[in-house]
């Protein structure tokens, strides 16, 4: 199914069979070379999964597709995009991990096989597929590095037809539309901080939308930014996005008691796999009612000055890698910048309210004398 077979020469020197694996084997590589070439030529979001689908139907004979990302909160796999299905089915309700052992499987890290989904245990809506005529079904995550983002299912006729190297073929093609996907939302994110960064000189709402876009262009859950205090002994919260009341509520953070940020103002970049065991994080307890597993920080750095801390929350366990990390620690400088800014634009505000007065005084002054 996978292989293209026919047309090619006799191979010298090696048996009937040999040639035919060789030539199998260059049509492989030629259909993957043309997955990656259709799959990266683009940089918008929707044009890489609709472009993702396409070559999954394609590549397997498919008679549907979808293309399913993980909620910020890892609770729920948010449909992206679809091939062959119809508004019913599409319609049939969310997808919630805790519900769908099948998805489960897959967020785990497996390429997932079934023969029949209107059957199986491990699918949360057989109902639904039943009615839409659904039988056999590869569904493969899409992995950035350690960070498994979403899931691509793939409806088939008959799923024990598929070869293996239909299923490499299938890995390869989501790893390619992961990566794909990670290049466009760092991009669109980068243009929308950007953004954000010069709409205004007003420090809170900026910051404000500065962490909105990087929780939703990263897959996170939430984002704070804390600045040192006069003394530098405390780190006090400026702006936050996606915490909930009670965990922002839960004090200033102290520098004698939090060896992690001691290491980010120090100019590291701090991973936290777990914070629940992970020693170093003041309110750990706090975190992990609030659905915290994993944080990144960065400082916030401006040339040879820190001024505090830049954090970012993943509900689910998460390896912050090379990438994210390089990608957080530029944001947080041009924030630094940005906060600098804000800081002498209000000064000069100040100033300037100052000189006027200063002015109507002195005008009032040569008005009586």
């Amino acid at each position: 199914m996978f292989g293209l077979g026919g047309g090619w020469p006799p191979v010298s020197g090696v048996t009937e069979s040999q040639g035919k694996d060789m030539r199998d084997t260059i049509s492989n590589l030629d259909m993957l070379r043309k997955i990656a070439q259709a799959v990266n030529e683009v940089l918008h979001e929707p044009e890489i999964i609709d472009s993702l689908l396409d070559q999954a139907v394609v590549t397997l004979g498919a008679r549907a597709a979808v293309l399913r990302l993980v909620s910020p909160d890892g609770d729920e796999l948010l449909q992206a995009g679809a091939r062959g299905l119809s508004d019913a089915y599409l319609a049939k309700g969310p997808v919630r991990v805790a519900e769908s052992g099948m998805d489960q499987r897959i967020l785990d890290g497996k390429t997932v096989l079934i023969a029949d989904v209107a059957q199986d245990k491990g699918v949360q809506y057989p109902e639904a597929a039943a009615t839409e005529g659904l039988q056999g079904m590869v569904a493969t995550p899409l992995r950035v590095r350690s960070q498994i983002i979403g899931v691509l299912r793939i409806y088939v006729d008959d799923a024990e037809q598929l070869t293996p190297e239909d299923l490499v073929a299938v890995d390869i093609l989501a790893d390619l539309g992961a990566l794909a996907l990670e290049k466009a939302r760092l991009h669109r994110s980068l243009y929308r901080i950007a953004e954000a960064l010069s709409a205004s000189l007003d420090l809170e709402p900026m910051l404000q939308q500065v962490l909105e876009a990087t929780v939703k262009e990263m897959w996170l859950k939430a984002a704070s930014i804390r600045l040192l205090d006069s003394r530098r002994q405390v780190l006090h919260l400026v702006a936050a996005y996606g915490l909930g009341d009670a965990y922002l509520a839960k004090g200033p953070v102290h520098l004698a008691k939090s060896p992690v940020d001691q290491r980010v103002l120090n100019g590291n970049a701090v991973v936290l796999y777990d914070v629940e065991r992970e020693t170093g994080f003041e309110y750990p307890a706090e975190a992990a009612r609030e659905g915290i597993r994993s944080v990144l920080a960065v400082p916030l750095r401006l040339k040879d000055r820190t001024l505090g801390v830049m954090r970012v929350y993943s509900a689910r366990p998460r390896h912050f890698g090379s990438v994210a990390t390089r990608f957080l620690s530029s944001t947080a400088g041009l924030v630094a910048l940005a906060i600098e800014n804000a800081r002498l634009y209000t000064a000069l505000q100040a100033r300037y309210e100052d000189l006027k007065l200063d002015v109507a005084e002195w005008h009032r002054f040569l008005t009586l004398g």
